[in-house]
């Protein structure tokens, strides 16, 4: 009986410790939620400029 609690002990902590080092390895890489790179954040600033560049005209135009 000694040996079979002992067995339980050791294979729990051999368990313990593959579990440890496979799971990382197993699990699929999450992709980000936003683009970070330099090209898209120029890309998106230009965007937005010509946005408000498009929004200030209308502005002025309705003012007039």
């Amino acid at each position: 009986m000694r040996r079979f609690w002992q067995g339980m002990i050791w294979g729990g902590m051999v368990g313990a410790a593959l579990g440890l080092f496979m799971r990382p390895m197993t699990r699929p890489s999450k992709k980000p939620l936003a683009d970070y790179s330099a090209d898209s954040l120029v890309s998106t600033t230009a965007g937005l400029m010509r946005q408000a560049r498009r929004a200030r005209k209308r502005l002025v135009k309705k003012m007039s």
